[in-house]
């Protein structure tokens, strides 16, 4: 969108972007799935309690937890069923 100071010849007001008409909500499960209400920027920032960032700060942790466990684990199996055969091969 131009606006005033960006063209020589101005003479009009800058013009209002043009809003989408709503779609027809579909009835049942199918509106349910498909008809999706995003959210629409305002500006405004949210800010967190300090609980609530206390709280976000422990979730991630306990996700990191279940991440490296997750990887600990998956180590611990591919190694047992390699077992002692990694070092039998041909060379």
């Amino acid at each position: 969108m131009l606006d005033k100071g960006q063209i020589k010849d101005w003479e009009g007001e800058p013009e209002e972007p043009a809003k989408a008409a709503p779609a027809a909500a579909r009835p049942g499960i199918a509106g349910a799935i498909f008809d999706s209400h995003e959210a629409q920027p305002t500006g405004d920032r949210v800010t967190l309690t300090p609980e609530q960032t206390t709280a976000r700060k422990r979730r991630g942790q306990w996700i990191a937890i279940a991440l490296f466990g997750f990887v600990i684990v998956v180590f611990v199996l591919t190694m047992t069923k390699m077992g002692a055969n990694i070092l039998v091969r041909e060379l």
